[in-house]
């Protein structure tokens, strides 16, 4: 199926690698207009040029969603650029393993939660009111099945995907009667450059396949697939849930972050 997003602008956040360069090529495959947003400026330009391979209609912009003004100015430059705004995904956010609570130094939370949580706040924030003068949107905040089911080596990334989690949840409960739809993903494992570098490696990576229930954890391109959904039309009766995608290993009570 194609054109699922014919001329819908979305903005993608935290677009440069992993999951959101795999939704900004879906997205653009599918005839959106995107906007690539990201402070990594360099892993941005590659998902620039691999979206182009599928379309013109992709620009980007460098971001900090910590900092309002930056994302002002990510909003700014995607009414400039296209004239609306339809999609916002909240990809945006950081892993930092931490020691237990008692241990964490006030710069660790505040850099997770700046990122993880405020700025999913922020871009909503500035979003939202241009999606009401257009008629409505689709928000898709990406969590983590930590906030579900928490794990012990990072409190406050836990908490973080946990307000997300929450935050959706409330927003839809304010906006979805003036046709903004706000949804919540919670992927499982999934094989990402920082899941391999920054807060796992390969070998723990291969370990945490093999005691999967699939025998492998997911594929950036297969939660693209989830947010695409979301995004589309073919979800216009769904607003304040939240999509697990982790290949049955909650279930299976073997979930790996």
């Amino acid at each position: 199926m194609t054109d699922r997003l014919r001329n819908k602008v979305a903005i993608i956040v935290g677009g440069a690698t992993g999951m959101g360069r795999a939704t900004a090529v879906r997205f653009v495959q599918e005839g959106a207009l995107v906007m690539i947003a990201d402070r990594n400026v360099s892993e941005m330009e590659k998902t620039l040029q691999l979206s182009r391979h599928h379309g013109l209609d992709v620009d980007q912009v460098a971001v900090d969603v910590s900092k309002w003004d930056q994302v002002e100015n990510m909003v700014d430059t995607t009414i400039q650029r296209y004239g609306r705004i339809d999609v916002l995904v909240n990809l945006a956010a950081i892993l930092m393993l931490t020691g237990p609570l008692a241990e964490i130094e006030e710069r660790q939370w505040d850099m997770i939660m700046d990122i993880n949580l405020k700025g999913s706040f922020f871009t909503m924030k500035a979003t939202i009111p241009y999606m009401i003068k257009t008629g409505g949107g689709s928000i898709i905040n990406v969590a983590s099945s930590a906030a579900i089911d928490a794990f012990t080596r990072s409190l406050p990334y836990n908490v973080s995907k946990a307000g997300l989690k929450h935050l959706t949840n409330v927003a839809a409960g304010q906006y979805t009667s003036q046709g903004i739809r706000i949804n919540c993903v919670i992927p499982g494992s999934v094989d990402t450059p920082q899941a391999r570098g920054s807060t796992q490696s390969s070998e723990s990576i291969e370990n945490a396949m093999l005691r999967h229930p699939m025998g492998r954890i997911g594929k950036p391109e297969e939660l693209a697939n989830v947010i695409l959904f979301l995004a589309s039309d073919e979800a216009s009766y769904i607003s304040g849930s939240t999509y697990i995608a982790d290949g049955g290993a909650q279930n299976a009570g073997r979930r790996n972050y």
